[in-house]
C-alpha cells in the first residue's frame, strides 16, 4: 500500500491551496508564492505533503475536515515523526520541511515559531548524521580525477570486443569531468551536445543553462585539459558505439548501453560503483562537490576563496566556512613545523 496520497485524492481544501501556491497570474493578478519552483521540485514537494496527508488519513482522519494550515501543529508533527523513526534523520527533516514549506507559503502571517524550532532541531541532528556518513568518503579531487582517467585508459583497449568497455569509458569520463567541474547531478544528466556542450577543435565548453542550475544562474566554463582528454576519448570512441544501438539521434551527452539518454537515476549508482571499484571507497556524485571544497581548503586559505566560483554558489557562506577551516589547517601545519624545529634544537 502506498504511503503517499496522490494529489487527486487530497481534500478539496488542500487541492485549492496547492493550485493557489503555483498560480501563474499576470503582473496585476499576482502569482503564487511557489511559482518559482521547477517541475521536479514541485513534484518532490507534492510527494512529501502527500505522505503527510496519508498519515493523517490513517491516524486522525477527522483532521482532514480542518483547513490545511490548522492541521499543522508542532505536537502533530512530532507524532508524525515518531512514526518515521525507521528513517534517516535527513529524510525526516526533508519530510517535515516539505510540509512546512507548503503551509508557511500558504499562510505567511501565522506564527510558525514552534514548528520552525522543531525543523531547526531536526536540521541540527541531520547535519551531524550527514557528516558522519561522509567521514572517510571525501577523497581529494586529484584522487577522483586519477580514478576517472585510469578507468578511461583501461577501457580503450577493450572497445572492439566489449560493450561494457564503452560504458566503463563513459563512466570514467563522467568521473574525470566531475572531479574538475563538480556540477550537480541534474546538470550533469542534462548535458546535451550542441547546446550545453560545445566541442571545438581545441576546447570543449560546458554551458549550464539557468533551468539546470539550482541557483537559477547560468554557468559556463571550459573543460580543463586533464578532463578534456577523457571526454574526447568518450566522444570519439565510446559514444558512437552506444549511439549505434538506437535508431534515434539522441543529443544527450551521456548515453546508456541501449543508446538512449542515460537517466538521472542511473548515473548516481554507476558513479558510486565505479569509484568504489577504482579507489576502494564508494563516492556518490554529490560528494564530488565536497571533495572540491575540501581539496581547495586543504591547499590554502586563499584557494578556499575559489570555492564559490567552482561550485556555482550565489553566496559566500560555504566558501567562508572552508576558508576558516583552511586557516585552522594552516595553523596546525605551522604548529607542527614549530614543534619539529624545537625538537631539532634540543638534539
Amino acid at each position: 500500500m502506498s504511503l503517499i496520497l496522490p494529489i487527486p485524492q487530497w481534500p478539496a481544501a488542500d487541492q485549492t491551496m496547492w493550485a493557489a501556491l503555483f498560480a501563474d497570474g499576470g503582473p496585476l493578478d499576482g502569482q503564487g508564492p511557489l511559482i518559482h519552483l521547477r517541475k521536479t521540485s514541485r513534484h518532490t514537494l507534492s510527494l512529501r505533503y502527500g505522505q503527510w496527508l496519508k498519515w493523517l488519513a490513517s491516524t486522525e482522519p477527522s483532521t482532514l475536515a480542518c483547513t490545511p494550515v490548522e492541521r499543522v501543529t508542532r505536537t502533530r508533527l512530532v507524532q508524525w515523526l515518531s512514526s518515521l523513526d525507521r528513517l534517516a534523520d535527513m529524510t525526516r527533516l526533508m519530510l517535515v520541511d516539505g510540509v512546512l514549506r507548503v503551509v508557511m507559503a500558504a499562510a505567511p502571517g501565522r506564527d510558525w515559531s514552534q514548528e520552525t524550532k522543531l525543523r531547526k532541531r531536526l536540521k541540527y541532528h541531520a547535519g551531524r548524521g550527514l557528516q558522519s556518513r561522509k567521514h572517510g568518503r571525501i577523497l581529494s579531487s586529484a584522487v577522483l580525477l586519477e580514478a576517472g582517467l585510469e578507468l578511461v585508459k583501461t577501457s580503450v583497449p577493450r572497445l572492439d570486443h566489449s560493450l561494457f568497455a564503452a560504458t566503463d569509458l563513459r563512466d570514467g569520463a563522467m568521473i574525470a569531468l566531475l572531479a574538475l567541474m563538480p556540477m550537480r547531478l541534474r546538470a550533469l544528466a542534462g548535458l546535451e551536445l550542441g547546446s550545453s556542450v560545445i566541442v571545438g577543435q581545441d576546447l570543449i565548453l560546458v554551458s549550464i543553462p539557468d533551468e539546470l542550475s539550482k541557483t537559477g544562474q547560468p554557468w559556463e566554463a571550459d573543460v580543463p585539459p586533464q578532463a578534456s582528454a577523457a571526454l574526447r576519448a568518450y566522444l570519439d570512441s565510446a559514444r558512437p558505439i552506444l549511439a549505434a544501438r538506437s535508431p534515434s539521434n539522441i543529443p544527450s551527452l551521456w548515453l546508456s548501453r541501449h543508446g538512449n539518454a542515460l537517466r538521472y537515476g542511473s548515473i548516481r549508482p554507476r558513479i558510486a560503483r565505479q569509484t568504489q571499484r577504482m579507489t576502494g571507497i564508494r563516492v556518490p556524485p554529490h560528494f564530488f562537490r565536497d571533495a572540491a571544497a575540501t581539496t581547495l581548503a586543504r591547499s590554502s586559505p586563499e584557494s578556499a576563496r575559489l570555492i564559490r566560483g567552482v561550485l556555482g554558489h550565489k553566496g559566500f557562506r560555504t566558501a567562508e566556512r572552508h576558508y576558516i577551516h583552511a586557516q585552522t589547517i594552516e595553523a596546525g601545519r605551522d604548529y607542527a613545523s614549530l614543534i619539529a624545529r624545537l625538537k631539532e634544537n634540543r638534539q
